[in-house]
């Protein structure tokens, strides 16, 4: 086999037979969008929100993971809204889309309850969030022309096609004027991958608890540290440590920007361990935003490759000063 089909190869069994990666096609990106990891935040804000997603991961080797993703979520009549996203990813031979359709109810914790959004207090609230979920698995007809991998009973079974399958995740979230905190559940459904052979394992509930508080320096500036972890049923442990810089401008209220520094470290027994720093960005200009991240992998594989790059273009249907969560 060439040497760049054995890196295709390893690409791909990165995804398809390690059920932590696979939750992190979507769910890696929530620093843009927190509704990408929980369903409650669907509707959380005044504001119709539209989200495109582009990355490129390990920069530099041969068929490395493509993944581009759209999202929309909004707040209907009074206390519900609704969220969708859709994605795509392609990971040397493996080609995976899906997405997944979420409504969410808010219970507000103020006296606020004026009828119009534009009269109502937000700021506090506790929400609750259900999604249905399709995920359909595939490969690249080109892997079939390669006589090693048709040696692969995984591959072979069931041919190009893996089949599609469904799922459901539940999140709540809470908001508290300048505090917030969510928990969400992936996988409620326990599926089976039946296509990918025999042996692959059942893909396992995933936790997912976030919190984080805005401190205002002044009138203009906040920094905002947060963090999340992760966790699953085969005791696979996540952690990221964030910490945001965000300004509006005096002389222009229209316009703001953000930086933000993260820090992933893998909590898995026996192998605790630093996994990425990611260096991020944007501005927003009235219902616009614009983000880049680049990340830069701290284990071995990044001797072989020079990071990920990823790109944000964001719409939203309301003024606001800064990117809602």
């Amino acid at each position: 086999m060439k040497f760049k089909h054995k890196i295709a190869a390893l690409l791909l069994a990165l995804p398809l037979f390690n059920s932590q990666a696979q939750d992190e096609i979507v769910y890696d990106q929530y620093f843009w969008n927190y509704y990408l990891v929980n369903p409650a935040v669907a509707g959380a804000s005044r504001c119709s929100h539209v989200m495109g997603t582009f990355k490129k991961q390990w920069v530099g080797m041969d068929d490395s993971p493509i993944t581009g993703t759209l999202s929309f979520r909004t707040r209907i009549l009074k206390n519900l809204g609704l969220g969708a996203y859709g994605y795509y990813d392609k990971n040397g031979y493996s080609l995976r889309q899906g997405g997944q359709v979420s409504i969410a109810y808010h219970i507000p914790l103020t006296q606020n309850y004026g009828y119009f959004m534009k009269d109502r207090e937000l700021q506090r609230q506790l929400s609750f969030g259900l999604s249905a979920v399709i995920n359909h698995y595939g490969f690249d007809s080109k892997l079939f022309e390669d006589e090693d991998a048709l040696s692969d009973n995984t591959i072979v079974n069931g041919g190009e096609d893996k089949g599609t399958y469904f799922n459901a995740n539940f999140g709540t979230y809470f908001m508290w004027d300048r505090f917030f905190a969510g928990l969400s559940i992936a996988n409620l459904l326990p599926t089976e991958l039946e296509q990918l052979g025999a042996d692959e394992p059942i893909r396992p509930m995933t936790f997912f608890i976030f919190a984080g508080y805005t401190f205002p320096v002044n009138s203009t500036i906040d920094i905002e540290p947060s963090a999340m972890f992760k966790f699953d049923e085969n005791d696979n442990r996540q952690l990221d440590i964030n910490l945001k810089y965000e300004q509006v401008l005096p002389d222009n209220p229209d316009f703001s920007y953000w930086l933000q520094m993260a820090y992933r470290h893998g909590l898995d027994p026996d192998n605790s361990q630093g996994l990425a720093f990611s260096p991020m960005g944007g501005i927003n200009y009235k219902g616009f935003h614009i983000g880049y991240a680049y990340t830069l992998g701290l284990t071995d594989i990044q001797r072989h490759n020079s990071g990920t790059h990823e790109a944000m273009l964001g719409y939203s249907w309301c003024k606001v000063k800064k990117f809602c969560r």
